[in-house]
C-alpha cells in the first residue's frame, strides 16, 4: 500500500485504490513466475491515475518501450499534419527527396499514411535495425541504406510490419521540421502531454535491463540507439507512458484508433483489436532488455501501462498478456496468463542433444570410408542450419539471435563449432586412410 501511495505521488496524481481487483497480487504472482526483476503498471483514465504499482522500479525509471515508440512516432507524425505541414497521403519524397530503394519506382510512390500502416511494401527485416548509432546522422545514414533494398511488394497491397517504415517517418519528422528527431518529439509531443523525464536521445540513469539465459535473467547494457528511437528506443518512465495513454484517450486521437490496414486490425501506429467483447487499441514492444505495452479501452475511458526491465522471445506471448490481464480485470473479467512459448526450450534443447552427439562423434569417428562421407555431409549441414536455418525459422539472423535469444545463438555456434570439427576429423581420417 505504501509503494502505491508512493508512485502515486511521483506520478503526480490521486490515486483511487479499490480492494478488487486484486492486480497487484496478479502482477507480484507473474513477475515471480516470469523472473522479471523490475515491473511497474498503471491503469489510468482521461482525468487520473486509477491504480498504479512498481516493484524493483519506481515511476520515474526510464524504461526503453520499443515499439510502443511506433505510437509515439505516429503522434510526432500527425502534430507536423495537423499543422498542414505534412499530408498522409503526400508520397514520402515530396518531404525526404532522397528517400530511395532498389525499385525506385515503388519508392516513388510510397505514401506517409502507408508507413504509418505498414502497407508501404517494405519487407519485414528490409534493414539492419539495432546499430546502436548515436552519431548525428545516424537516423538519416540508416534510411539512406534502404538504397539497396528490394520491396516485398507493391505500395498499398499488403500490411508487412517492419521497423523500416517508421525510420523512415523519423528521417521525415527531421527533414521536414529542420530538426532532430529528438528534438523535435521533446517540443511538440513530450513536454505538450507532461511526458518531462521521456526523451529519444541518450537518456540520463538508464539502467541495464535483462535478457535471459536459460529462463534466468541476466543484466545486459549494450548502450542507447539514438538511430533507432522512431521504431523502437524511446526511453520513458511509468509516469510519462501513463500520461501518454491519458492523452490518448482524448477524443482529438480517434482517427489514430480507427484500422486501416491488416483487415482493419492496424491504425496510425495502434493495433485496433477486440478483448472480451470491448474493443481495444494497443501497442506492445521490446528491445533486448526491456518490455512495454499500452491499452487502451476508449469505450470504457481506461488505459493501461506495463514495463518491465526484462525481455525474451520465449516470453513474449506471457509478458504481453500482463496488459490485456489487467484491461480484463478493470472491466470485472478474468485474467488469462499465456505461458512460455516452448518452442525456444524445445530448440535448446535438441542443440544441446546435437552437441553431446558431435562431442560423442568427435571421441569415436567414423571408421568406414562410407560413413565417414555421410558424417562428413551430415554434420556440415547440422552447421549451416544451426548458424543460419534455425536463426531463420525464428525470424532473424546469427545476429539479431545473440542480441535477443543469447543462450540460443551461442548453444547453436557451439554446435555449429563441434560439427565442423568432427566434418573435418572424418575429411581427415579419409585422406589418411588413401595416402599421400
Amino acid at each position: 500500500m505504501l509503494r502505491a501511495l508512493v508512485v502515486a505521488l511521483l506520478l503526480g496524481a490521486p490515486a483511487v485504490l479499490p480492494s478488487s481487483p486484486d492486480i497487484d497480487g496478479y502482477l507480484r504472482e507473474q513477475r515471480a513466475e516470469l523472473r522479471i526483476p523490475g515491473l511497474a503498471y498503471a491503469v489510468v483514465d482521461r482525468d487520473r491515475v486509477v491504480r498504479q504499482g512498481a516493484w524493483g522500479v519506481d515511476a520515474r525509471t526510464p524504461f526503453l518501450i520499443g515499439s510502443v515508440s511506433k505510437p509515439v512516432t505516429a503522434t510526432a507524425v500527425m502534430r507536423l499534419v495537423d499543422a498542414g505541414r505534412v499530408g498522409l497521403d503526400d508520397p514520402v519524397r515530396q518531404h525526404v527527396p532522397w528517400f530511395r530503394l532498389a525499385d525506385e519506382r515503388a519508392a516513388a510512390r510510397i505514401t506517409v499514411r502507408q508507413l504509418l500502416t505498414h502497407t508501404s511494401g517494405l519487407q519485414q527485416w528490409a534493414s539492419r535495425t539495432d546499430r546502436f548509432d548515436n552519431s548525428p546522422d545516424g537516423l538519416a545514414r540508416s534510411v539512406r541504406d534502404l538504397a539497396s533494398v528490394e520491396p516485398a511488394g507493391q505500395p498499398g497491397r499488403a500490411h508487412v510490419y517492419s521497423d523500416a517504415n517508421y525510420m523512415v517517418l523519423g528521417a521525415l519528422v527531421e527533414t521536414v521540421s529542420g530538426q532532430s528527431f529528438a528534438e523535435f518529439l521533446r517540443r511538440e509531443v513530450f513536454l505538450p502531454l507532461g511526458m518531462n523525464t521521456a526523451t529519444a536521445s541518450s537518456p540520463v540513469g538508464l539502467p541495464a535491463g535483462h535478457r535471459y539465459w536459460f529462463g534466468q535473467p541476466r543484466r545486459f547494457d549494450p548502450g542507447y540507439d539514438t538511430s533507432g528511437a522512431p521504431y523502437g528506443y524511446i526511453a520513458a518512465g511509468l509516469g510519462d507512458m501513463a500520461r501518454f495513454a491519458q492523452a490518448h484517450l482524448d477524443d482529438r486521437y480517434a482517427p489514430m484508433h480507427t484500422g486501416q490496414a491488416d483487415g482493419g486490425r492496424y491504425g496510425l501506429g495502434w493495433r485496433v483489436t477486440e478483448l472480451d467483447g470491448h474493443r481495444i487499441v494497443w501497442h506492445a514492444g521490446a528491445t533486448p532488455g526491456y518490455f512495454a505495452h499500452v491499452v487502451l479501452v476508449p469505450g470504457a475511458d481506461r488505459a493501461v501501462v506495463v514495463l518491465a526491465d526484462s525481455y525474451s522471445l520465449a516470453r513474449d506471448g506471457a509478458l504481453a498478456a500482463l496488459g490485456f490481464d489487467i484491461a480484463r480485470m478493470t472491466l470485472g473479467g478474468t485474467p488469462q496468463p499465456a505461458g512460455s512459448d516452448p518452442v525456444f526450450g524445445i530448440a535448446l534443447l535438441v542443440l544441446s542433444v546435437a552437441a553431446v552427439l558431435l562431442v560423442a562423434g568427435l571421441i569415436r569417428p567414423a571408421r568406414r570410408r562410407r560413413w565417414q562421407i555421410t558424417t562428413a555431409l551430415a554434420t556440415l549441414l547440422v552447421a549451416a542450419f544451426a548458424v543460419l536455418g534455425l536463426p531463420a525459422l525464428l525470424g532473424g539472423d546469427i545476429r539479431q539471435a545473440m542480441l535477443w535469444t543469447p543462450d540460443l545463438a551461442w548453444t547453436a555456434l557451439v554446435v555449429a563449432a563441434l560439427a565442423v570439427a568432427v566434418a573435418a576429423r572424418n575429411v581427415s581420417q579419409m585422406r589418411a586412410a588413401t595416402g599421400p
